[in-house]
Order: C-alpha cells, then structure tokens, then sequence
C-alpha cells in the first residue's frame, strides 16, 4: 500500500517524516488537503502480518494472536535487535533493548498496556523550563489519540475493577482501546494479595492518579481482537490521500542542510531504497521521529551534536549541541518467577505448550474467546515508602541530596542534571509517587521453566525513576551501523538499592494470602539467592529494559543540555522538530504507549500552527 521510490525521490513535500513512532503527525498534518507530507521508514510494511495484527482469521498460523508475548524479539524482519554497550556496573553485561523496524514502529510489537502517568510527572516538565507541557494540556491531547470502547457488561466490569471513568478517556480518537476480554484467572488472586500487602486501589489510572493498584486497557480491539498500533489508528484511514506518501524500506543517513550565520535550515533528506542513495526535498520542515534509540543518531550523522563526538568520526559539526544523546532514562524491571500448585487449577500461558490444550484454544480465538485473547491487565504503582522505612527513605534522600551537590560542584553535566534530580527527590519525599512497580506476568518469562504442564507466574519488579543517566552515540559515520547505547546501569547506586529491596518485596508475596495458598515454590532467583549480594547478581544478569527508553534529546534549556525547545524545534535550526519520547527531558512513571501518541498529537498542533522560527 505504500508508495513507490519514484513517487519520492527527487520530489518535494511541504513536511518530511523521518520513521514512523511518529504517524501520528502525519495523518494529523495531511487531514489539510493543500500540505503535502512524506513518510520514510528504515523497516517493511508488514501490512495484515498475523504476527502484528493477530487476525481472528488467521488462527491456523503459529504465534498470531495477542496471547503469544515477545515473538518479534531478536526477529530482524520485526526489531532492530538492538544491543547496549559492556555495562561498567554489571560485569560486563551486555543487554538487549528490542525495537520495532516496521511502519508502526515499536507500537506493532508492544505489550498493549494504555497507561497515563501521573499529573505531577508531566507538570514536572513544565517546571523544567517547558511552558504549555503540563497535566492539563497533556491529559487534552492523549484523549484526542483515544477512542476508548467501554464494557459491554457494566457490573462485570465493576467487580473486576475495570474503572469507567467517563471524564479521562477519549471516546473519538483513532487508538481504540478497551478492558481485555480474557484475563487469566491468576491475576484477581495476585491482585487481593497485593491489596493484602496494603499497596491501596488506584484513584484514577487514567487521570493523573495511578498510585496503587490498578486494572488497565489495552489498544486490543474489542471487536475484531486485532492489534491497534500507529498503522492502524492513523495510516490505513489515510492511506488513500494524495498528499500522503509513505515509503518503507528507506533508510534515512541523514539531513541535510544550509547554513547562515545564525541557523541551520534543512533543505532535503539522503536516504537509502533498494540499494540507491537517494534525496527527498523539503519545503518546510524536516520531523525527526525516530525514538529515543534512534533519534539521536540520525541527529548526529546530519551534523547536529557533541562537537568532539561528530570530529571523530569527520563529520562536520552544524550545530554545537552537546545534550544530544544524553540524558538518556530508561525503565528496568528484574523478576521473581513462583510455580503454581497443581491443585490451584490456574492456567497461565504456559499451559498452551500441551497441544491438547492448545489446539482447544485456538478454536476458542476463532470466535474472539480464551486464552489467545489474554490481555496485560494489572499493574501496580507505588512510592519507595511502601518497601522503605521512612527512616530509611529520608536517609536514602539525605544521602543522594549529598551526592547531587557534591557531583555539581565538579561535573558540568551533572550540575546541569541538578533540576531533574531536585524534583525527583522531591517526588520521593511526598510519599505518593510511582517510584516502583510490579506487573504480572501470566506464565514463565523463562522458556526454559515451561515443561511437564506446569504453570507460572512471572512477578515483575519495576524501577521508574532511576537516578543513573546513559547515553547514545554514533559509532562510525556510517548510517548502517547501530548507535552505541549506554544506559549506565547502576552508575548510582541508588537504582541498586530500591531494586534489591523491590525483588525482596515481590518474593515475600508468597507468604501472603491468598497467594500463599496458589504458590507451589520459587523457580526465580531460587532459595540459593538469598543474601543481598546474591540478589545484586541475579538483578546484574537478569536485568530487562521495559523499553521505555526516553531523554536522549531532551526539551530543556540549552545550558542545561537540552536539544529542543518547548516547540520541539531543535536549537540552532530554523525547521528540524523532533517528537518522540525522547524529547521527555523527565522520566515518567507510567508505561508509555499513550504518552508518545500524546506527544505526537501535541507536535501536529505545533507545526499547524507555524511555530517553526528557530532558537539559538
């Protein structure tokens, strides 16, 4: 369906988009019919793949249906098999942070939670030096991104606490999204347990309060039971436009530019389709979309970046911009995994490898039902204060407060760090914060533990807010090559604290009703893992991105490292914007599906309105 390489190269288009996080903006810029837009993305189409959009009808295929986690991982024709750099504080470890390569993006293989973060998280950002991003307009644009589709059965969506708050949801939006229809049945005792535990119901998992524990939707459609991601909210509806063209299998190497004394202004995109190298032109702006892995590359190969980075590979340096690819946060989980008693009679996922049990199931997703349909559902949020002691948190805060103004003292990226980590104490110390999570899995994350039709469920065990800053540069100045990611992994060792403490915390929850009564016993780290330090290393080698990965050309104040202002524009430039989550100059503590369609939505009105003239 999309377009042909000789509908775009050579030509000229009012708006370029560089991959597609961003088809969001897109859609939004070509609903007027006199702007002309051009869409390139570096992977395939992937259009009606089964193993994206999980068709009711295609039932007779392997992994198609929304049940089946993770199968595009470490697949090329759908991720990027991205891999981080020897992390310094874990051995050595080397990690794996999938992303999507495919129109969509990683909205086609995502985990289909649809989360809001908190009020505070996003008013936090306008508190860094953004005017206009706060909660009220955020909260704006995710409803605009949302067509919520309510139960159909209102009390048994009560009793399952599926919240219908009518004032925080879209309804008309292109992401449909909805309750799952099938949970598995081990998540209401996991959910009493965790209420047991004192961790309370949540006040509003989707207007600005999700502290506590919550049952959340998904972008699954109800109807259908397809996928919703990017390609299907906003580029199928549009497809047919004229003055939509999106070409696949084009991979950017960089913009390029003209100079004057003050600003760089983009004048065309050099790609590479089929072999060639090959340059579209633009009008007006050039829309760098390509995640917060991504982004900052494309931004670097162009000549946008750390001077001394950009002169040791011979690029020459347009813009001085030393906040390119730093300020990189990612979200990191480690896990507890508990076989379940045979006599709980609880099926998780895991019970899909008995091909009897499989083959029935699979009869039951012909008609939209079983444990193909299973969605994410629970989660839970929580500050530090729910695992510490508050003698212990106020010391944990004394101590990092120390280090901060120690560090700014000798360290000029650390001192322009110093607002982040002024409010993120700050949070900490309001005690209603979603510093920490943990998310159940229904089944074993660990293939390996799936054998003799025993079920799991896998625990896992969120850090939101860490306090460790990474990066991401070009390796070489060729497009080809992956960018060297860097999270820094427990650089500080707070992260290392409240992740030790946070595992302890999950694995004790076999001590408490009713999940005392279902656990059989702990497969993951196991009884051997007991000291502190056994858990370290079992957190240093398990250790998993949420892929949420954001920061990396952050909206701040230049002096303070920043890469765009609050109009997303990239400073020094006249019309290069950036919109992606990597434009988050604060980590939130949500997943982030809805956050980057709300960022996309929010950077479709700011080009509309004309706010591209350039900052220094």
């Amino acid at each position: 369906m999309a377009a042909s390489i000789n509908e775009v190269a050579g030509k000229h288009f009012d708006y370029v988009r560089l991959q597609t996080a961003g088809l969001t903006i897109a859609a939004r810029l070509a609903e007027d019919p006199r702007t002309t837009v051009a869409v390139l993305e570096a992977g395939p189409e992937n259009l009606d793949d089964p193993m994206i959009s999980m068709s009711i009808n295609s039932y007779h295929l392997d992994h198609t249906m929304p049940g089946q986690y993770a199968r595009h991982f470490r697949n090329p024709a759908y991720d990027w098999c991205l891999e981080t750099t020897p992390q310094e504080f874990c051995g050595d470890a080397v990690y794996g942070w999938p992303r999507g390569k495919m129109l969509g993006g990683s909205s086609a293989i995502n985990f289909f939670g649809w989360i809001k973060p908190q009020a505070k998280d996003i008013d936090a950002w306008e508190r860094l030096g953004n005017p206009g991003w706060n909660w009220a307009r955020f909260q704006e644009y995710a409803k605009k991104a949302e067509g919520f589709i309510p139960p159909a059965d209102a009390e048994w969506a009560k009793s399952r606490h599926m919240i219908h708050d009518p004032h925080v949801h879209g309804y008309d939006g292109p992401v449909k999204t909805a309750y799952p229809l099938t949970i598995c049945a081990t998540e209401f005792p996991f959910r009493q347990t965790l209420l047991n535990c004192g961790i309370p119901l949540s006040r509003g998992v989707l207007g600005g309060d999700p502290i506590g524990v919550s049952m959340v939707p998904n972008t699954i459609d109800p109807i259908t039971q397809k996928r919703v991601y990017a390609t299907t909210a906003y580029y199928l509806p549009n497809k047919d436009k004229k003055n939509l063209t999106v070409l696949c299998d084009a991979l950017v190497h960089r913009i390029l530019s003209r100079k004057d004394e003050r600003f760089v202004e983009a004048t065309s995109v050099e790609f590479e389709h089929g072999g060639g190298i090959h340059k579209v032109n633009v009008r007006k702006e050039v829309i760098l979309c390509a995640g917060a892995l991504k982004s900052p590359q494309i931004l670097e190969l162009s000549g946008i970046g750390n001077k001394s980075v950009l002169e040791s590979f011979g690029i020459e340096t347009l813009v001085d911009l030393p906040g390119v690819g730093e300020n990189m946060q990612e979200h990191s989980y480690s896990m507890v995994i508990h076989e379940l008693k045979p006599e709980s009679n609880l099926k998780t996922l895991d019970s899909l490898a008995d091909p009897t049990i499989d083959a029935a199931q699979r009869e039951l997703y012909k008609s939209g039902k079983g444990m193909y349909c299973t969605g994410f559902s629970n989660v839970a949020f929580f500050p530090l204060s729910t695992i510490f002691s508050a003698q212990e948190v106020e010391d944990m805060v004394t101590e990092q407060r120390s280090k901060i103004d120690s560090d700014g003292q000798t360290d000029e990226s650390r001192k322009a760090l110093y607002e982040q980590y002024k409010i993120q104490l700050q949070k900490i110390e309001s005690g209603w914060n979603g510093d920490c999570e943990i998310l159940p899995f229904p089944g074993s994350i660990v293939p390996s533990f799936i054998r003799d039709g025993k079920n799991h469920m896998s625990t896992l065990a969120g850090l939101h807010l860490p306090f460790s800053r990474g990066n991401i540069h070009i390796r070489s100045a060729d497009p080809k090559d992956d960018p060297s990611i860097n999270p820094r992994s427990f650089e500080n060792d707070f992260d290392m604290k409240v992740l030790v403490r946070l595992l302890k915390y999950c694995r004790n929850l076999a001590n408490v009703e009713p999940w005392k009564s279902i656990v059989a016993k702990e497969v993951l780290p196991g009884p051997q893992c007991q000291s502190d330090e056994e858990i370290e290393k079992f957190i240093k080698k398990s250790l998993g991105t949420m892929f949420h990965t954001a920061g990396s050309a952050s909206m701040l104040p230049r002096e303070s490292r920043g890469v765009v202002d609050p109009a997303l524009i990239v400073y020094g430039t006249r019309n290069i914007r950036v919109a992606d989550l990597s434009i988050v100059p604060l980590h939130v503590a949500a997943h982030t599906q809805a956050t980057a369609y709300a960022v996309g939505e929010i950077a479709a009105d700011l080009v509309k309105a004309g706010t591209a003239k350039g900052r220094l």
